[in-house]
């Protein structure tokens, strides 16, 4: 059931995915583009959980009339998510063409796809999950649950929205399509065009209380005055290859001979277990980070510190060399090189702005300072004597104090207090997107992932 194959290889028994074993692509998420002639597919999506009581039901009939006469953007995505979660299979292509019918009158080059997520995805994501019961807690076994990390972890086992969250909201704060979710499958509405996804004053009085003080300096897009330029066909392009590569990600992730521990070469659930997890908190936290896209911003850094915290703890690389501007602006040139042109079109203003923000950060130290040069700072205190950073050193560094700043800016080095103080505590607007730039170029190259593991 999940795609698991056990094999004898010299007296020892050796398990993987058929995929891998094959040497054939994965097809653990599919992104299917639902034309006008092919609603019918829909018949073939799982079924979901029983029907709604007769009272239940009445209560979603009447909602969604009550959303129809609304007659916004806002109430017709409403109408599309609960729509989409609540027609029985064999009802969803009639739901959905009606729906469509209706959405293009509204946004004309709007578009289905559906994100088909295969059985074994969950399979695996359960065998794992079992076997670690097996391990840490063999107790739960008897019972009708695997509590054991279940909240960690829930993207393979109920849908990929998780995982597709972050193309939707690649131009943010604009969004270029909306989710709706069901048992292995995720539906997605394309607008055809970027639609401003925050807009000022809003009617949600919580965030007339927010603290407002600004650490964050530079132009912004609120309101939806600058629109990015991405056609229809280059944001269903990228879409596309998101999820193309994510499925090549979740291969990865869920070969189980990836996570043999290194000492006895044996299966380590715990292990596989662990990592996945943490591809969930990576994209939990890029998806975040961008939600919050001149909106929450100090919470949007919070979360694309804890995004580089997590490639660091994934030995994908550190937080220090993530947050390096030459580091950031070579991998933004290699991008370039590799993705297509309408991929690099909808993927890269984002890292743009944030290798461009990155590399401003240095104009925040403060040139009366006693350490300041031109190319960088002198003589901070160390424990042998003085030392001087370049300002790719000093950018870097002082990103990680003030990640550390979550612990206090309490019990510093005295170096630490020099370099921290002498910077005015400014970000430049966007530096929040290299949590989006780095998880760009792991999905854009997978295999670098399974060469970590090895």
């Amino acid at each position: 059931m999940a795609a698991w194959e056990i094999r004898e290889e010299n007296g020892h028994w050796r398990v993987r995915t058929a995929e891998s074993y094959r040497r054939q692509p994965a097809t653990l998420l599919t992104a299917r583009h639902i034309r006008e002639n092919q609603y019918d597919f829909l018949r073939t999506l799982p079924e979901q959980v029983p029907n709604l009581s007769a009272s239940a039901s009445s209560v979603v009939t009447r909602e969604l009339d009550r959303l129809r006469d609304q007659d916004t953007l806002a109430s017709d995505v409403a109408q599309f998510q609960i729509s989409f979660l609540r027609a029985p299979t064999a009802e969803l292509p009639e739901a959905m063409k009606a729906f469509f019918s209706g959405a293009v009158k509204r946004l004309p080059q709007s578009e289905l796809l559906v994100v088909d997520v295969a059985s074994e995805l969950a399979v695996r994501y359960t065998l794992a999950k079992f076997l670690l019961a097996a391990e840490l807690a063999p107790a739960q076994l008897a019972g009708d649950g695997l509590p054991a990390g279940r909240a960690l972890t829930t993207g393979g086992i109920f849908g990929a929205q998780l995982f597709t969250a972050p193309a939707l909201l690649a131009l943010a704060p604009y969004v270029v399509g909306v989710p709706a979710s069901r048992a292995r499958a995720v539906a997605v509405w394309l607008f055809g065009r970027p639609v401003a996804g925050l807009t000022f004053p809003t009617d949600q009085l919580i965030d007339t209380v927010r603290p407002t003080a600004e650490r964050f300096t530079g132009p912004g897009q609120r309101g939806g005055q600058n629109p990015p330029a991405a056609t229809a066909e280059q944001t269903m392009a990228f879409f596309t290859w998101w999820t193309t590569q994510v499925n090549k990600v979740l291969a990865v992730a869920t070969d189980p001979v990836n996570f043999a521990d290194r000492e006895s070469n044996v299966y380590s659930p715990i292990k596989h277990w662990q990592y996945l997890a943490s591809i969930e908190r990576l994209f939990r936290d890029v998806a975040e980070t961008l939600a919050d896209t001149e909106h929450h911003e100090t919470a949007q850094l919070r979360a694309a510190y804890d995004a580089l915290d997590t490639l660091e703890g994934m030995c994908l690389s550190t937080f220090d060399t993530l947050a390096t501007p030459s580091h950031a602006a070579a991998t933004l040139q290699n991008l370039r090189h590799d993705l297509p042109p309408d991929i690099a079109a909808v993927a890269l203003p984002i890292c743009q702005r944030a290798v461009d923000a990155l590399d401003k950060v240095k104009d925040g130290f403060i040139q009366t300072s006693t350490y300041y040069t031109p190319t960088g700072l002198a003589g901070l205190p160390g424990k042998k004597g003085p030392m001087n950073k370049t300002w790719d050193q000093a950018t870097s560094l002082y990103l990680r104090r003030d990640r550390n700043s979550a612990h206090s800016f309490q019990k510093l080095d005295p170096w630490q207090k020099a370099l921290l103080f002498s910077h005015d505590g400014t970000v430049p607007r966007g530096i929040a997107g290299l949590a989006f730039l780095h998880l760009l170029d792991l999905v854009a190259h997978p295999d670098r992932i399974a060469a970590k593991l090895r």
